[in-house]
């Protein structure tokens, strides 16, 4: 998994006309609520990323297995700010394997603080409590190992 997308990739991308044709993207709002973009319009879409991407929302791009030759199972990317707002703890009912792509990922697994730099990876178990903790500006990918029912969801 040789993965290059930095931040400048990633906001060229998410403002794209492929990503907005081929992407289910959401943002993550302060309470840790989920909220799906209306993909109705790509200059509308566009605005409202441009927005999103100014606040502290958590950008989230699910259907990302084919930029990265993944298929086994789902990928999703998710850009955060410093401080920026995510999920609560939660758990995963499948394997999930954690990449920073760029910048610095905090996360606490099991109650336990780690700190990925660009490059680091983890494998989180499935069922095993965790969340994203944003302390720093992060650009991560998150491997649902073996993820077909999502995936399958999600087409």
């Amino acid at each position: 998994m040789e993965n290059s997308l930095d931040f400048i990739e990633f906001t060229n991308f998410v403002l794209s006309e492929k990503c907005f044709e081929t992407c289910d993207v959401s943002y993550i709002d302060k309470e840790g609520k989920q909220h799906y973009l209306d993909k109705v319009d790509l200059f509308l879409y566009q605005a409202t990323i441009a927005k999103i991407l100014l606040s502290k929302d958590t950008v989230k791009i699910e259907q990302a297995e084919s930029l990265f030759d993944f298929n086994q199972g789902t990928a999703h990317i998710f850009y955060n700010k410093e401080k920026g707002y995510s999920f609560g703890v939660h758990t995963d009912p499948v394997d999930v394997f954690i990449e920073c792509l760029d910048g610095k990922k905090w996360l606490e697994i099991e109650g336990k603080e780690i700190c990925l730099e660009k490059g680091e990876r983890v494998l989180i178990p499935k069922n095993t409590p965790h969340k994203a903790l944003n302390y720093e500006k992060a650009l991560m990918i998150s491997y649902g190992i073996g993820d077909t029912e999502t995936l399958t969801s999600l087409r």
